[in-house]
């Protein structure tokens, strides 16, 4: 990981996966979640697999195929606004 992030910037990044796939229907592709991307883009693939691997560990969401499938229930929201709220919080550090 290029920059450290607090965990409490990792939780709400991970919040915000969470409600892309809600938004999505609870299932997509990875490489069709906008903030995905963007942690990608802004904090790196380590980065992003960490807080993957961290819903992951904690049975939110299983990996199927090449799909992510939300296990749990989760308010929805925007992506292009959860993409944008994802970009600050990664640039600021907040």
């Amino acid at each position: 990981m290029s920059q450290q992030y607090s965990s409490q910037i990792s939780a709400r990044l991970a919040m915000l996966i969470l409600r892309e796939l809600a938004y999505r229907g609870g299932r997509a592709k990875l490489k069709y979640l906008k903030v995905y991307r963007t942690i990608i883009e802004w904090g790196g693939e380590d980065y992003a697999v960490y807080i993957l691997n961290r819903l992951k560990d904690g049975s939110l969401i299983k990996i199927e195929d090449k799909y992510v499938v939300l296990t749990t229930k989760v308010q929805p929201s925007n992506p292009t606004k959860l993409e944008r709220e994802a970009r600050v919080m990664l640039i600021r550090g907040e």
